[in-house]
């Protein structure tokens, strides 16, 4: 398991992943278990069902790579070809900057991550092409999971063939994490989430079909909730009432 804590205003929150049952713990206001393994009804918490695409790697590293789709082997070895270097844990400011642009360009809210954060609770990946940091993606893991959380290049402010670049280069970066898992040991590789909702979203739907290419097997997870401060409790509300 991995467990986070976080300041929301005056409260005092803890986020815990990979756990296979939520439980209750102490000294916060408020609990949320992220990536459950199974459903379970729990006194107190809500739960919520999340969709992702998870790759064995108790399965050779082979089997892995004939696992996925022929264009996304063939994108990775070219992006070797490119030159495209894979960097661990480094260029954290660069990789920050990168994703707040890309969601500022997107209008969406930027993450709470920041590089303190990611150098405390995760392993990161970033692409260089010719010296210059195109992107990367951010993991969180414990002993026996792996979980992509934020994926950011520069794809919207290049040129058509630089965009294709780095989606060499995207593809290349997780495969480079992938064989970095399986060297750790750990059993599973969690693609992030894979859209499933009634609403067609052709946005969504391209990027679950990025992430299909990768052979993952879909995977319904858990999310459970529960807050211990009354005051929490109604904060939560006039919030949401907003």
């Amino acid at each position: 398991m991995l467990e986070i804590e976080r300041k929301r205003l005056i409260f005092k929150t803890k986020e815990i992943w990979f756990s296979d049952y939520p439980f209750d713990v102490g000294g916060c206001d408020s609990v949320i278990f992220r990536a459950c393994k199974n459903k379970v009804d729990m006194k107190g918490f809500t739960r919520e069902e999340f969709t992702t695409l998870v790759i064995d790697l108790t399965q050779d590293l082979d089997a892995i790579w004939k696992n996925m789709e022929g264009s996304c082997r063939r994108r990775i070895k070219r992006a070797k070809k490119n030159g495209v270097k894979i960097k661990l844990n480094q260029n954290y400011e660069d990789f920050y900057e990168i994703n707040r642009s890309l969601r500022k360009s997107k209008g969406l809210p930027l993450y709470d991550e920041s590089i303190e954060f990611m150098k405390e609770c995760g392993t990161l990946f970033v692409e260089e092409f010719e010296g210059e940091i195109i992107g990367g993606h951010f993991y969180l893991e414990d002993e026996q999971n792996m979980r992509s959380l934020i994926a950011a290049s520069k794809r919207l402010e290049v040129s058509k063939d630089m965009a294709s670049v780095i989606s060499d280069a995207n593809r290349l970066a997780i495969w480079e994490a992938i064989r970095y898992a399986k060297e750790k040991g750990i059993k599973e590789f969690d693609m992030g989430g894979y859209y499933t909702g009634k609403v067609k979203d052709e946005q969504k739907e391209r990027i679950n079909i990025f992430k299909k290419s990768f052979g993952g097997v879909l995977t319904t997870h858990y999310i459970y909730q529960k807050d211990y401060s009354k005051i929490c409790k109604l904060a939560k509300k006039i919030y949401l009432l907003k």
